[in-house]
């Protein structure tokens, strides 16, 4: 009897926290890092404040935590995307394609991941994510051949281009771009990582 009742409290416990990390998740996509102070996400959890504290040590490692997940969730689904690529020209535009595309779909959560002044433990997960982005694009180029240009290079110009060019159409402080303006960018973007592969 007492071992169920230990299943049902940690069960319980479990849900309670994992309740939590939603809650934060909820709130950073609304209004970024800066918004999801404790009371914030108590709020949207429907717990004390206190409760976060059972469960969590700090609200940077709340934070880290949450991040950690949206970002292994997006590192997911790039390197899926390139997995499928066949060639080094294909890889580069499905990265751009999916990239810009996702970014601007939760426009609000991928500034928040990308661009956001964040707290230290989460900027370590930042710099986690960036270094995965660039080992699954630069796998991926290996794989496929025909780059005169180490994989890694291409795949952090590649990166580094996309993060650069999202960050006025991803500032909260600005209107939603138009679909014109992703197309184009999508263009001007495919265009440049082709160059950076040695392609016209």
């Amino acid at each position: 009897m007492a071992y169920r009742a230990t299943q049902r409290t940690r069960a319980n416990a479990e849900a309670r926290r994992a309740g939590i990390e939603r809650a934060t998740r909820h709130v950073i996509a609304r209004g970024g890092f800066a918004s999801a102070s404790v009371a914030a996400v108590a709020a949207e959890a429907d717990c004390s404040a206190g409760s976060i504290y059972t469960y969590f040590s700090s609200r940077d490692e709340l934070l880290r935590l949450v991040f950690a997940q949206a970002a292994g969730h997006e590192l997911e689904v790039i390197a899926g995307t390139v997995a499928e690529a066949a060639t080094a020209s294909q890889i580069a535009e499905s990265t751009v394609e999916v990239f810009v595309r996702r970014a601007v779909a939760g426009r609000r959560l991928a500034h928040a991941l990308l661009l956001e002044e964040v707290p230290e433990p989460v900027q370590s997960e930042r710099l986690r994510l960036r270094r995965g982005y660039v080992a699954a694009i630069g796998a991926a180029l290996d794989r496929a051949g025909g780059t005169q240009i180490p994989a890694e290079v291409v795949a952090r110009s590649i990166v580094g281009s996309v993060g650069e060019n999202l960050v006025d159409i991803l500032d909260p402080a600005t209107p939603n771009p138009s679909s014109a303006e992703i197309e184009s960018l999508i263009k001007a973007l495919t265009t440049y990582t082709r160059s950076a592969l040695g392609e016209p």
